[in-house]
């Protein structure tokens, strides 16, 4: 996923990637920084799995929808 769509739905949700990592850290119990999470974002070499983690907290899921 391309990090402006990330960056996108944080906007979108009147929060910030800082805001989005508290979350997540409370959640989740993540460990990184503020810092390491904002340059995997960047970078975009987030997991599928904190892809996942990170549409949980903004209020979003993610769904397989089958090409017609």
């Amino acid at each position: 996923m391309e990090k402006n769509y990330i960056k996108g739905y944080i906007a979108q949700c009147n929060t910030t990637i800082k805001e989005v990592h508290t979350r997540l850290a409370e959640k989740y119990m993540r460990d990184d920084t503020v810092q390491n999470f904002t340059t995997k974002v960047n970078r975009q070499t987030l997991k599928y799995n904190e892809i996942l983690q990170i549409a949980d907290v903004l209020g979003y899921e993610i769904k397989w929808v089958e090409k017609k």
